[in-house]
């Protein structure tokens, strides 16, 4: 029989879930007390861990993943608290579900993380053997749970990433997150918007040129992947990219290397690239109007955002982040939102998403 170890400061959470393992599977529980002794001793499948309101059960994984590297374990943590989500997958845990816990995702959970023990006691039998700033996205959605979810898991390499969503969706807040929280976070990051500039000025922003590459060029300049070394280039609506302007950032990705404009030298980058656009990058491929070896170049990993209209349950948390927002800017004290206007609030569809929202609430 299976067996999985649930530890909680609170004992209602671990009884409901007991109640509802029990003829399954085999349920210990315990305080974050004493857990790694019974952990040696019994070698549970799963260990699912409440994180708790004071996130008690932080250093619970940090002690689990020191008994056993390969411990899996679920983190049940509040549904709209992005840092814990973030900080729990970095911390190696399997999945996160927010609670209230819904008994029907732990089991799909539990029965992933059954199938990944087999796995590996498979191979085994064969011999084969930062801190996070979470002032800037806000969600309790489940749309929004598996964004942080990613953030957490993209910000542990250099892999190129491809964000996509609607404009006002705050697709460069998620590159921000990301960078924030990986290894290279002391690095810079650089944004740049690629429908913002000409062709030739674009280049040289991205590359940067020689003293009399062109007219005005009046000394050299360096580019964005030069000032950039060792940290993140936000690339914001590379599908307004020209096609000459594609060819030169695929062999920056393929390798890692490039010129500035009227320069002989090769320059090596080890940047990692985030791409975002709110256009259908798919549709432009096959329409031609981008390249499809870029396009899955920067696919590595993908983000889609959703737009704020599918997830309105959002709208009040983020009403009360924005509005702290703008009394600290503003220098107002304004506490709370009218009953009848939040209501309208969650009843429009906000097209501008959550920029829109952010203006509405400002004015």
């Amino acid at each position: 029989m299976r067996k999985v170890l649930i530890t909680s400061s609170d004992g209602s959470v671990a009884s409901r879930i007991s109640q509802h393992l029990g003829g399954a599977v085999s349920v210990l529980s315990c305080g974050h007390g004493g857990l790694a002794g019974l952990y040696a001793s019994e070698r549970p499948d799963a260990v699912i861990v409440d994180i708790g309101e004071e996130r008690q059960g932080i250093s619970a994984i940090d002690e689990l993943k020191r008994a056993d590297e390969h411990a899996s374990i679920i983190a049940l943590t509040r549904g709209h608290d992005m840092a814990t989500t973030v900080d729990v997958i970095k911390k190696g845990a399997f999945d996160c579900i927010p609670k209230p816990v819904d008994l029907a995702e732990l089991d799909r959970c539990l029965e992933k993380v059954f199938e990944g023990v087999d796995l590996h006691r498979r191979l085994a039998d064969l011999g084969a053997g930062g801190q996070w700033r979470s002032d800037e996205i806000v969600g309790r959605s489940r749309v929004m749970e598996e964004v942080f979810k990613t953030i957490g898991l993209a910000s542990q390499s250099k892999v190129t990433i491809l964000i996509q969503g609607e404009s006002g969706t705050g697709k460069e807040l998620i590159a921000r997150a990301i960078h924030r929280n990986s290894s290279e976070a002391g690095r810079p990051f650089v944004a740049i918007n690629c429908s913002a500039l000409v062709e030739t000025l674009l280049e040289s922003e991205l590359f940067g040129h020689e003293k009399g590459a062109f007219t005005g060029a009046l000394f050299k300049k360096e580019g964005k992947f030069e000032a950039a070394s060792g940290g993140t280039v936000f690339l914001d609506e590379i599908g307004e990219m020209s096609q000459a302007l594609q060819v030169k950032l695929l062999r920056v990705l393929q390798e890692r290397s490039f010129e500035r404009v009227g320069g002989g030298e090769t320059i090596r980058t080890d940047v990692r690239v985030i791409a975002a656009t709110n256009s259908d990058l798919k549709a432009l491929v096959t329409a031609g109007a981008f390249r499809e070896d870029l396009f899955y170049r920067l696919k590595v990993i993908t983000i889609d955002v959703a737009p704020l209209r599918e997830r309105l349950e959002d709208v009040p948390l983020l009403v009360m982040h924005l509005l702290e927002k703008s009394n600290r800017e503003l220098h107002k004290k304004v506490k709370k939102v009218p009953e009848e206007v939040m209501a309208h609030l969650m009843s429009y569809s906000w097209p501008g998403n959550v920029r829109e929202l952010e203006n509405v609430i400002t004015r």
